[in-house]
């Protein structure tokens, strides 16, 4: 009785998996099938794209960058006029002065010294002078007289004019003398900002050794080299884009090369920078050439080109199929690749619609709505805006 128990039991443990296994089958068969439907049902609608019409053209303009440096219109390193230990340097690396700003002294006592000297001696020489021309005097008078000879005029008029010689000698060392005195203090030659300093106080300077390097702050110049070949279209005056990092400006050719570079194998060009936008002298800058190039095609967004078969590129078009709008592909080959957009040719039309966006493979024959009709010469101007 219990055994017989069991096996019923047990069989109805076996029907009851049945059952749930039967009906997990037949709802997830639902459910693939619902699965399955859904992208048929949706395939049925037209995909909403945007489209833009292209232009078949005989050239296009291709922007060429060349690297260059800013450096100010004048760098000086300034240095005393006469010798002597230094007691005192007023700036530092980074600050910014004015014209005929102090920038170092030298110890004065040595020229102030020699001053005296000389002041001293051109008033003895002086006092002679007064000396010698009252001598004078009185041998012309004596001569007059018959008290005294020639030969007595002439000596004392030679002596006379020695000592004159001898006093504008002296005051011209004393001039001279009161400049070096002046050129104790180091002042700058022009406004700017000093960029280096190679002494400083308590050491001994030569007339002419460095103690500070200016660079002007007024003007701002950019030196580039380019190409041969651009660089015979280029004349003075001509004015070009130029940029560093995110700031951007334009700058006038004030002069150009007369020889290749034999390392570089470019031609420098100098530019004033017109307009500065807070360039830093010694930073790299971008000079922007535009270049014409033959090739028939035409202009396309970027975003439109998918990667086609044997290394060729593919848009797609949008073309009228009765009242519907369907898609076709057109194989191209790219040209120039700008910003935003690239120069390609290939199998396009002249006013073909391309879809301006293609970030999934579209088929030949599917169904679009074109909701926006873009402006390719609008989306130009502002790729060249974003390049500059």
């Amino acid at each position: 009785m219990i055994s017989f128990i069991r096996r019923l039991f047990g069989a109805a443990l076996w029907l009851t998996a049945l059952t749930i296994i039967l009906g997990a089958a037949f709802f997830s068969s639902q459910g693939l099938l619902a699965l399955r439907a859904a992208p048929a049902k949706e395939a049925a609608e037209p995909l909403p794209v945007s489209v833009v019409a292209i232009t078949l053209q005989d050239s296009y303009r291709a922007v060429r960058r060349f690297p260059g440096r800013i450096t100010a219109a004048q760098v000086t390193d300034v240095s005393f006029q006469v010798g002597g230990e230094i007691t005192d340097i007023m700036v530092k690396v980074g600050d910014r002065i004015a014209e005929g700003a102090p920038l170092a002294l030298i110890d004065p006592t040595r020229l102030t010294l020699r001053i005296e000297e000389l002041q001293a001696a051109r008033a003895e020489a002086a006092a002679s002078l007064t000396r010698a021309e009252a001598d004078l005097e009185r041998t012309q008078t004596l001569l007059s007289e018959g008290f005294a000879t020639e030969q007595n005029v002439d000596n004392i008029t030679a002596e006379r004019d020695g000592l004159r010689a001898r006093v504008r000698q002296l005051t011209r060392s004393l001039e001279n003398a009161r400049v070096d005195l002046e050129d104790a203090t180091l002042r700058a030659p022009f406004g700017g900002v000093v960029v280096n300093r190679y002494l400083d106080a308590g050491a001994t300077v030569t007339a002419g050794q460095a103690v500070v390097r200016i660079n002007e702050n007024a003007r701002l110049e950019a030196t580039v080299g380019i190409p041969a070949r651009f660089a015979r279209r280029v004349r003075v005056g001509d004015v070009f884009q130029l940029s560093s990092a995110d700031l951007a400006t334009t700058g006038a050719v004030t002069g150009v090369g007369d020889q290749i570079n034999e390392a570089t194998r470019t031609v420098l060009i100098r530019l004033e920078v017109l307009e500065d936008p807070g360039f830093i002298p010694g930073g790299l800058v971008r000079l922007e050439l535009e270049e014409e190039r033959r090739s028939r095609g035409a202009w396309a967004p970027a975003l439109a080109l998918t990667e086609g078969r044997r290394g060729l590129w593919s848009v797609y078009v949008a073309v009228k199929d009765g009242e519907d709008t369907t898609v076709a592909r057109k194989d191209v080959e790219v040209i120039h690749i700008g910003n935003q957009r690239m120069f390609v040719r290939g199998t396009l039309e002249d006013g073909d619609r391309v879809i301006a966006a293609a970030p999934f493979r579209f088929v030949p024959g599917q169904k679009i709505t074109v909701t926006e009709e873009l402006d390719m010469v609008a989306m130009l101007a502002s790729e060249n805006a974003g390049e500059r």
